[in-house]
């Protein structure tokens, strides 16, 4: 077995000696042949630019025959050409409930303007509370609670404290009132002093009383 192989090298290495056996010849590269990078950009111009569907057959039958000179003045041509218009189809709105898998949020409860009593669960101590629901101007639409002490008024700033405190008022926001009117012996919807015993018995005075329907 050995000596077949071997018998067969020699064969075959007298073949090329005498010119017998053709020789493998390597095939040459074109130097002159568009590179990677080129054709790749010459092919994203070619899709993306407006041209008809016959410009484009034609351009993309001759790219195994370009050069580097061609494809390049083939991207020059093309660079000139307007892009093809992008669809834009915008995405619907998320809420953010949904996007991060809770359940809506409810809204907070709807109080109207005025001084209220509450006693604060939390605590259960009983604290006065002013409520502002402005009719007009840039913050329309907004409600503003401070928590009340004498003439002092502390702004509620966080927004879950803000909704706790209309939610307890919301229970009973008429009570809520009066009991202010009692408590401070102001009336609970303006504010200005009872005067007679009938409004600091009710804790609202006669016209606020008319007013609210009470």
């Amino acid at each position: 077995m050995l000596s077949d192989i071997l018998d067969k090298c020699l064969k075959d290495v007298q073949a090329e000696q005498q010119g017998t056996k053709p020789a493998v010849i390597p095939t040459p590269i074109n130097p002159n042949a568009p590179t990677i990078k080129q054709i790749q950009y010459f092919t994203a111009l070619v899709n993306g630019k407006v041209l008809t569907d016959d410009q484009r057959t034609r351009l993309f039958d001759a790219l195994p025959q370009a050069t580097r000179r061609s494809i390049t003045d083939s991207i020059q041509w093309l660079i000139g050409l307007p892009w093809i218009p992008r669809v834009y189809v915008p995405r619907p709105a998320v809420p953010s409930y949904q996007k991060y898998g809770v359940g809506p949020r409810p809204a907070a409860p709807k109080v109207d303007q005025g001084y209220y009593a509450i006693v604060d669960p939390a605590d259960q101590v009983l604290k006065f509370y002013q409520v502002r629901v402005p009719k007009q101007g840039k913050w329309v639409g907004y409600t503003f609670v401070s928590q009340v002490s004498g003439e002092n008024h502390l702004s509620v700033r966080d927004k879950q404290e803000r909704e706790k405190i209309l939610g307890e008022i919301a229970k009973n926001p008429l009570e809520a009132l009066k009991r202010f009117g009692k408590e401070i012996g102001e009336c609970g919807h303006c504010r200005k002093q009872l005067t007679d015993e009938v409004s600091r018995e009710f804790g609202i005075g006669p016209v606020c009383r008319k007013k609210l329907g009470v």
